[in-house]
């Protein structure tokens, strides 16, 4: 059935030969769903990093025409007044602080400060004497902000004053104006809040959005996943239910008409091994039964020798006839629905009594575990005989004399464990991941008898059933598990 050969390694986790997963990363859904986020935060960036220094330079620049503008009124009104009498320029000094709502420092010709008086910040100008509007109109936040509560700004306007009643005017001095409102600062973190806003606003739309979307894209893939694992596991009818004729609407049905060509081809095959293996087994038996009688009036001990030799490939031709009829039918499904609610231990213990004979006369202790309570599945008896058959028949196969040979049963959840350990010679690692493969026989197979179909039927078997089959092996032998849900 399959090959051994000492080794010398602990148990290794088993090899069922299935496609093993690839692994497990960001799904495609999350990425899309990632990447309209990302794309709507870079879009945000791009803005922000656009939007911001062209208000920055619009609203100081509105900043500056608010001094200019006001720095021209100051200049009409100081023109007027007596530059000799102090208090009269302090007085207008500090008119024009509050009406400005900036700081106004008169200096004379020679350079002389006469007046320097800043904006009293709990004094706001009369509605009616204010100068200039507010150079943003309204706060994006909500009212205007007074000007008196905002940060100050860090521009200086000077003008000259010109005495006006001479031709080009004589020059009284300098009137200079600064720390006006900050209307720059306030607009920009206005701005700065607006946008960040709606930035997370957008990248939360944007989300959601690309969540909806991205399910709507991935869905046939989804399907054509599914259908794909389903197909990996050996059920070929399985189709597609992708449709449209898109690029993906395609890829269904191009799925959909391979999988229908490799059901189509697979099912000649198992039809072919069937009818084969079964159209073989009519003439081989009536060859047997002429081995036999020529067998038996044989003259010669050579005459002997080789009709002996002769039965002995055509029971092993009728042995793999057989096993490739019962895989065929298995693979194809069929007999899957004879199933009955079997008593797994009593169904152990009369495997084990049929080989008791065999293997003491292998000099080998065959035992049995098996738990006092019954433990049911649902299967068909004769095909889980026939497995627990060949892996009992493998152990005592390759176990020398004086070795033994347990057969276990047990219940861990909602499955039946059904084991078969030995103390022989063992599988070597590298056969591990091949061992249910049909036709495997490994390098120390030429000495055994054997078609390298047992462990094939095992697994099909089990899979019948919905269950599956493992194996270890070491130094201290082999251990072939069948796990198979309870009824």
């Amino acid at each position: 059935m399959t090959s051994r050969a000492p080794a010398s390694e602990p148990p290794r986790p088993p090899a069922s030969g299935r496609p093993r997963p690839l692994a497990s990363g960001p799904s495609l859904r999350r990425r899309l769903s990632v990447s309209f986020a990302a794309i709507t935060v870079l879009g945000a960036l791009v803005i922000g990093l656009v939007l911001l220094p062209i208000l920055a330079s619009h609203y100081a620049t509105a900043e500056r025409t608010y001094l200019e503008g006001a720095a021209e009124r100051a200049v009409r009104d100081l023109s007027t007044v007596s530059w000799k009498d102090r208090p009269l320029l302090e007085a207008a000094a500090q008119q024009l602080a509050v009406l400005a709502q900036a700081r106004v420092r008169i200096i004379d010709a020679g350079g002389a400060v006469l007046a320097d008086v800043r904006a009293p910040a709990a004094v706001e100008p009369p509605p009616a004497a204010q100068p200039l509007p507010n150079p943003l109109g309204v706060s994006l936040l909500g009212d205007s902000p007074s000007p008196a509560s905002l940060p100050r700004s860090g521009q200086t306007v000077s003008r000259p004053v010109n005495k006006p009643d001479k031709v080009g005017g004589t020059l009284l001095g300098t009137v200079e104006l600064s720390e006006a409102p900050a209307y720059e600062q306030v607009a920009l973190l206005n701005v700065a809040v607006a946008w960040g806003l709606a930035s997370l606003l957008g990248v939360l739309v944007a989300a959601i959005a690309g969540a909806l979307l991205s399910a709507r894209i991935t869905r046939p893939l989804v399907l054509l996943t599914g259908a794909t694992d389903r197909m990996a596991g050996g059920d070929l009818s399985v189709r597609a239910a992708v449709e449209g004729n898109d690029e993906l609407g395609r890829l269904g049905a191009s799925f959909n008409a391979m999988a229908a060509r490799v059901e189509e081809t697979v099912s000649s095959l198992r039809r072919f091994v069937a009818d084969a293996a079964h159209e073989i087994g009519t003439p081989l038996t009536a060859l047997q039964a002429d081995l036999d009688l020529a067998e038996a009036h044989a003259k010669t001990p050579d005459e002997r020798r080789l009709l002996a030799r002769a039965t002995t490939q055509a029971e092993r031709l009728a042995g793999l006839t057989a096993d490739l009829l019962r895989l065929s039918r298995l693979e194809g499904g069929e007999g899957s629905a004879a199933t009955e609610r079997l008593d797994l231990g009593a169904l152990l213990a009369q495997v084990v009594d049929a080989f008791a004979s065999r293997a003491a006369q292998a000099g080998l202790d065959l035992q049995a575990e098996l738990p006092p309570g019954r433990i049911t599945v649902l299967a068909n008896a004769e095909r889980l005989r026939t497995l627990a058959g060949y892996l009992v028949d493998n152990a005592i196969k390759f176990t020398p004399a004086g070795g033994r040979v347990t057969v276990g049963l047990a219940s861990a959840g909602d499955s039946a464990r059904v084991w078969v350990a030995d103390t022989g010679i063992g599988i070597p690692a590298d056969e591990l991941p091949n061992l249910f493969e049909r036709f495997r026989r490994g390098r120390a197979a030429s000495t055994y008898p054997g078609s390298g179909l047992g462990l094939a039927i095992v697994r099909a078997t089990a899979e019948l059933y919905g269950g599956r089959v493992t194996a270890a092996s070491g130094a201290g032998g082999s251990r072939f598990e069948v796990i198979l849900p309870l009824a």
